[in-house]
């Protein structure tokens, strides 16, 4: 779980096997997107996910499927723990994506596809990726754009003057200069 998730996505396309070619460039590790319910491109884990081993509060590992994620819009019964009794301590272990064959070409182009619009619609570099959750029918970035916060800087975290639901960070930021600009936006 602790494996970059772009990494197995490019892998997976290159022999052939569709499923998972959306996360190619999602920043991030496989656990985090199995909590999160991480998405992009028409394809998302809820979608993706056979199976997450899972390490429970008694040291003991369950394996839960897709459904039993109770997955929403990025988000899991994982991510929304109430943290009370059993709720806590749980860790992604691993994970089993459904894959079907396919042409590598195909998927291959997919992936030049979809890495290309990255490149041209978010920050180059390290991120933290989009920061806020889109609100129904709309999109954050173009909230925080229209708000006149692109490129606003706190300290070493900045809002991304080429996408503003991105926050980059200067080598040494600190978490609170990210937290401040979180909270400013």
């Amino acid at each position: 779980s602790g494996a970059g998730l772009a990494s197995p996505a490019r892998q997976c396309a290159s022999r052939g096997l569709a499923g998972l070619e959306w996360a190619a460039g999602i920043p991030g590790t496989i656990g985090g997107a199995v909590v999160g319910n991480a998405g992009a491109h028409g394809g998302d884990i809820a979608g993706a996910l056979r199976l997450a081993t899972i390490l429970v509060a008694d040291l003991q590992t369950r394996d839960y499927t897709a459904a039993q994620l109770n997955y929403s819009y990025r988000s899991s019964c994982l991510k929304r723990a109430h943290h009370g009794p059993g709720d806590s301590d749980r860790v992604v272990l691993a994970a089993e994506f459904h894959l079907k064959p396919a042409p590598v070409a195909d998927l291959e182009a997919r992936v030049a596809e979809i890495t290309e619009r990255r490149k041209s619609t978010q920050p180059p570099g390290a991120s933290m990726g989009c920061m806020f959750k889109n609100p129904p029918g709309d999109h954050a970035g173009r909230l925080l754009d229209e708000a006149g916060l692109k490129g606003t800087r706190l300290g070493g975290a900045e809002i991304s003057p080429v996408h503003a639901n991105f926050f980059v960070s200067d080598p040494g930021a600190a978490a609170e200069d990210v937290r401040k600009l979180m909270a400013r936006a």
